[in-house]
């Protein structure tokens, strides 16, 4: 399990990266089609290390009817949502808000998967996760105009949570090869949000300074990265959809420390501070050994 483990936080730390970058790239092109770009970007970046392409066709073939649904919702509507979110709120709250999305993936598993059930400590932890989310966005100030824009770009978010916790779960029952998945979903998802700036009128940059290319093609690699590592997880029988996400309650946290290092206008207070350790709390406490713990918390399994 350990090497589970260390694949799970590479990936989160990857995608904690993210914020920053679509924040920086947002100020040079338009939501969809930024996101549409560096999602097909990641699909094709994937390619040259698929090996024969007779056989990433094939698998196309074959499994296009789990292709395509992943395609769309881990890929396609979750990050038209999240793009249109991320754009109206800072960086360090977009990445405290995401936080969440451990909490709908679980839940989601929990109906849908037969073998990944609720025990009473991993529903402590988890909601004290989500308190610790609460917590690090309680700061925003939603009497005024931008602090209802930042609350529309929160209920995006949120709503992306939740399509992405269907296409996990449908990863996980599939356990197909990672690498043609990863590949062939994120490029259609990708081409969905392309067409979607297309039927939005979206207007294509054009300026296309170092920043921007620098900003696309990261977050090309972190997409490619880090969903093939997640994806690799996913497929082990060993690995349960709820306990390996709960490693994305780390993406937050290091989020926003990035932002408040490279956002000017993202700075930490207590509150955000406090939430931060209430996170990492419940991770220590869900994947805590249980011969490891009191005895009283023992008694949660």
């Amino acid at each position: 399990m350990k090497q589970t483990y260390i694949m799970a936080l590479t990936a989160a730390m990857l995608w904690s990266t993210a914020y920053v970058g679509v924040k920086i790239g947002l100020e040079y092109a338009e939501p969809f089609f930024f996101a549409g770009s560096r999602f097909m970007l990641s699909g094709i970046l994937i390619i040259p290390f698929v090996g024969r392409m007779k056989g990433y066709f094939a698998f196309f073939r074959e499994n296009w009817r789990v292709v395509i649904p992943v395609g769309a919702f881990q890929t396609g509507i979750f990050y038209a949502l999240y793009f249109q979110g991320i754009n109206r709120v800072p960086a360090a709250v977009a990445a405290i808000v995401m936080g969440a999305e451990p909490l709908f993936t679980a839940t989601t598993a929990h109906m849908l998967m037969h073998n990944d059930k609720f025990t009473l400590r991993k529903v402590i932890s988890l909601i004290g996760a989500v308190i610790g989310v609460v917590l690090l966005s309680a700061q925003r100030d939603f009497g005024d105009p931008s602090g209802l824009r930042e609350l529309a770009g929160i209920a995006l978010m949120l709503g992306a949570c939740f399509t992405g916790s269907f296409g996990q779960v449908i990863v996980k029952k599939k356990a197909l090869n990672p690498v043609y998945l990863n590949s062939q979903q994120i490029f259609i998802g990708g081409l969905m949000i392309l067409l979607l700036s297309v039927l939005t009128g979206e207007s294509v940059p054009t300026e296309v300074p170092l920043t921007f290319l620098a900003a696309l093609l990261w977050l090309s690699f972190v997409s490619a990265c880090a969903f093939t590592i997640w994806y690799s997880l996913l497929k082990r029988p060993e690995v349960k959809v709820s306990e390996v996400n709960l490693f994305k309650f780390i993406i937050p946290v290091s989020g926003a420390v990035l932002s408040w290092l490279i956002m000017p206008e993202d700075t930490p207070d207590l509150i955000s501070v406090v939430g931060m350790v209430l996170i990492a709390g419940s991770i220590i406490l869900f994947y805590a050994r249980k011969e490891k713990l009191p005895p009283a918390v023992r008694k949660l399994d």
